[in-house]
């Protein structure tokens, strides 16, 4: 009695698991729709419109300035004024810069005349990243203009203080 009980349940199992799919045999599904990619995706286009017109904004500032600078690859645009002496700053090395930071409507929101020299060890300390990059291609006594996006700034955040979040930065520096 136990045999033929046995037989049907492996019999119907059989049954149950192969008449599952309606697919024919070797027949690949691919799912080329991706959910995290929909659901992120208006955030995706409204960070690339701000970005486009940040950039419109560095533009603009720059060319109503008649500065002429030289875009990197991370979108930082500097021009130097006085390549300075030496060889060019390093990773660990101390700066010590005299600065004026303006917003790109001109108005002037830091100085090392009211605010104090700025000073720095590069890419080990907590300065904004377009310092760091910048100084990177200066040396000793260098002089140099800045706009640098705010991703590069203090990014979405603002510094808490005088800068909002979002906000693209020119500065002058001097590499005392």
């Amino acid at each position: 009695m136990k045999k033929p009980l046995f037989s049907v349940l492996i019999l119907g199992g059989i049954l149950l698991f192969t008449s599952c799919g309606n697919r024919p045999t070797g027949e690949v599904v691919t799912n080329d729709h991706n959910p995290k990619e929909d659901k992120y995706a208006p955030y995706v286009e409204g960070n690339k419109k701000i970005l486009h017109w940040e950039n419109e904004e560095m533009e603009m500032f720059i060319k109503r300035y008649q500065w002429d600078m030289q875009r990197t690859g991370t979108g930082l645009y500097i021009e130097i004024l006085d390549p300075g002496k030496g060889e060019c700053l390093k990773e660990g090395d101390m700066v010590t810069l005299d600065y004026q930071t303006f917003l790109l409507d001109g108005q002037r929101i830091y100085c090392s005349d009211s605010d104090g020299l700025k000073q720095f060890t590069v890419d080990r300390s907590e300065e904004i990243d377009g310092l760091h990059e910048a100084a990177k291609m200066l040396r000793h006594g260098a002089k140099a203009r800045l706009v640098i996006p705010s991703y590069l700034a203090y990014g979405v955040a603002g510094d808490g203080n005088r800068v909002v979040g979002r906000q693209a930065l020119a500065m002058t520096i001097t590499v005392l």
